[in-house]
């Protein structure tokens, strides 16, 4: 009887795990965006408004107690952006989330989620999202491209915290829509470039924060007519803790990304981005360390309508 229960927690203790290393490899590795930081500006008009579609195709892989464990995730994300206004130096924005689609394959287990159908968003997955999906957020950034913050009450850092702690925000995180509120997909949708960028034109930038080290390299391979096209190099380095299913999970990552992008030199759309990261590291669970691999590719386009 012992033995049996033994067993059985044991097994159950088994299965939170994986659970917890897959939900690991898709949160902290399907977003790869770069996002520079350069002294040029961005140039929007009043009232313009984009479709930004992101689609992020991650192969993860982690081993534990000689079991790998293979992941596969494919997710498009869409959002619609309106430049509302220019305030002094800073863009005033409307941005949301107006689609996911999700396939997922992890733990011999397929989930397929289309936000556009009905019978989806009604199921579990949507209860989780609809909280996200078509809520306007507004967005406020600078004329380098960056995401000004407004500073947080006592009751917001509350909330924040239980954001945090929700499996699903952290995935919509890491693939741009930021449910904190801090930007969404606006800031995989501009860049703002050097000043009279031509061929030859390099720059880098670098941030830390969270834990995470990022260091990027950006080349102009040409510039033709009102186009750019950028070539991207960098390393990012993870390194912090977070809560998943009340367990605490620390992280240790290496990653290499490479790619291209293309950008509208005086609006500093950015027309298209590819990105491919290979990263490896582990997450440690309880005390074990989980040894874990992925490979990520990344697809931007942004479209005025």
């Amino acid at each position: 009887m012992v033995a049996g229960i033994t067993l059985y927690l044991q097994s159950n203790f088994l299965k939170k795990m994986k659970k917890i290393i897959i939900v690991s490899v898709i949160v902290l590795f399907v977003s790869a965006g770069t996002f520079a930081q350069s002294n040029g500006t961005i140039n929007l008009s009043k009232g313009q408004k984009y479709i930004v579609e992101n689609r992020i195709i991650t192969k993860g892989s982690s081993e534990m107690q000689g079991q790998t464990m293979e992941s596969n995730t494919d997710v498009t994300s869409t959002y619609t952006i309106e430049v509302k206004d220019l305030n002094g130096t800073n863009y005033n924005m409307v941005n949301s989330i107006s689609g996911i689609k999700m396939k997922m394959s992890m733990m011999g287990q397929d989930v397929n989620f289309d936000s556009d159908k009905k019978e989806d968003m009604d199921g579990e997955m949507g209860n989780k999202l609809k909280d996200f999906i078509n809520q306007p957020k507004d967005v406020l950034m600078d004329k380098s491209g960056n995401v000004i913050v407004a500073k947080r009450t006592d009751t917001t850092k509350v909330n924040e915290s239980l954001i945090k702690a929700s499996e699903t925000a952290l995935l919509l995180k890491q693939m741009g829509n930021d449910p904190e509120g801090e930007g969404y997909g606006a800031k995989m949708a501009f860049m703002a470039l050097p000043k009279k960028i031509k061929a030859g034109t390099s720059w880098k930038d670098s941030t830390s924060k969270d834990g995470v080290i990022r260091v990027t390299n950006y080349t102009a391979k040409d510039v033709k007519g009102n186009t750019a096209t950028v070539s991207i190099e960098g390393t990012e380095k993870r390194d912090f803790k977070t809560e998943i299913q009340g367990m605490e999970v620390n992280t240790k990552t290496n990653g290499k990304f490479t790619g291209e992008e293309m950008v509208d030199v005086n609006t500093g759309v950015i027309i298209q981005n590819n990105t491919t990261t290979d990263t490896s590291g582990s997450v440690n669970v309880m005390g074990q360390d989980v040894p874990m691999s992925a490979t990520i590719t990344s697809v931007t386009t942004v479209k005025p309508i």
